[in-house]
């Protein structure tokens, strides 16, 4: 019962209704049932009690405002904060992540393939697991430096806790929480550009995935994909997790997914949907269907 009031809890503002059945236990769902006599469950969040991390954040050529540095500091906490209370996860049982930040893509390029990493120079940024590091440049457009570091972050954070998660729920939470932000509401992300238009253009064509074959997708095979540069599947899956978290009941979707691949479950990730979404494989594809005619809100509040 605990753990169901904090899924939804943190997922926003789903309606929890609760009944008895004739044997006396009580039962909790997010769905009106009009064959039973529910009772609508008013569940009210407590204020934040969120306790930030210290982040470390070096430069190397560069100098960072205080506003700016602020602004990091604020983005990976953002980060932290949503993997704790959205997700359900225990952020306090992982290490903080520091910040290595250069002046430009050349220097970036050349700490990178010192450090054997040549294959990956051409990024915008990476995190580097052995040092719990994030690397990043500074961009002319200096906001896409920040949205980089949030994205690292999310890597970051699903390699320590949830490392069988898939290539597509990984690269699509990392696509989500560039936009995120906190205001005196609380966290909020905003729908991608890019990947709004991308995913646009490959429905116009035909050349959208169709989501049963997306979610059997394995990992290896989607970063490959995602690699070569020819595909979508990076756009695809940052308008799919869009989708999935614009909403309470597919936002609690989304934790019992990472919670199975915490536990080590390592199955496609098609073949849990039966088990966890109401209606399984083909209205998982129904709703994603209908969701792409509108877009849903352009921001999303958790």
């Amino acid at each position: 019962m605990f753990s169901l009031f904090m899924i939804f809890a943190n997922t926003g503002y789903a309606k929890i209704y609760k009944w008895v059945d004739e044997n006396g236990k009580v039962h909790f769902s997010d769905r009106k049932d009009h064959t039973v006599e529910q009772e609508l469950v008013n569940v009210k969040p407590g204020s934040s009690t969120w306790l930030r991390f210290d982040i470390r954040i070096r430069t190397v050529d560069v100098e960072l405002s205080e506003q700016e540095h602020q602004r990091i500091v604020d983005g990976v906490n953002n980060v932290y904060e949503f993997f704790d209370r959205v997700l359900s996860f225990d952020m306090y049982q992982t290490v903080p992540v520091n910040i290595l930040i250069f002046r430009d893509s050349a220097a970036y390029r050349q700490y990178l393939i010192r450090n054997n990493r040549g294959s990956v120079a051409a990024s915008y940024g990476l995190y580097i697991p052995s040092e719990h590091q994030i690397v990043v440049y500074v961009h002319e457009e200096r906001n896409l430096t920040f949205e980089t570091i949030k994205h690292e972050v999310s890597h970051a954070v699903v390699d320590n806790i949830v490392p069988y998660a898939p290539a597509w729920l990984n690269e699509g939470l990392a696509e989500q929480m560039e936009t995120l932000e906190r205001d005196e509401s609380g966290l909020y992300f905003e729908r991608h550009p890019v990947n709004q238009w991308v995913v646009a253009q490959a429905r116009k064509q035909g050349r959208l995935a169709d989501i049963g074959d997306f979610l059997k997708l394995p990992s290896d095979k989607w970063l490959h994909s995602d690699r070569s540069g020819r595909s979508n599947v990076r756009a695809q899956a940052g308008q799919f997790v869009y989708f999935l978290l614009s909403n309470p009941t597919r936002r609690s979707f989304v934790v019992r997914l990472m919670h199975n691949f915490n536990r080590g479950d390592r199955t496609l990730s098609y073949y849990l949907v039966d088990d966890n979404y109401v209606g399984g494989v083909a209205m998982l594809g129904l709703d994603w269907t209908r969701w792409l005619y509108d877009q849903g809100d352009p921001m999303v509040r958790l």
